[in-house]
């Protein structure tokens, strides 16, 4: 799970409107740590606000997985990155067989 530090919720918003590697690489590693371990739930992001004490995760049930790495799919296409794209393209045929 990637811890992630926010000192607003502006920021916050930006850091997940933006498609970046880091972040597609974080959702897909998760999802397959969580398959290879057969959980339930895969644990994303732990959240937390430079003034605030609470600590917020994002985690993406069994049942999220395949629109997940799919998103993940398309955007490792789109930045060429064909090793991704293959090793997520088989975590979903994987996933599908269940």
């Amino acid at each position: 799970m990637k811890q992630l530090s926010f000192k607003s919720q502006e920021e916050f918003s930006e850091f997940f409107k933006a498609k970046s590697p880091e972040l597609t690489n974080t959702i897909a590693h998760a999802i397959r740590e969580a398959f290879m371990f057969q959980k339930r739930t895969a644990p994303i992001f732990e959240i937390c606000f430079d003034q605030n004490d609470s600590v917020f995760e994002i985690s993406l049930t069994k049942k999220e997985w395949i629109v997940a790495l799919e998103n993940c799919l398309s955007h490792y296409h789109e930045w060429e990155m064909h090793d991704d794209e293959i090793d997520t393209w088989e975590l979903i045929q994987s996933i599908k067989t269940l």
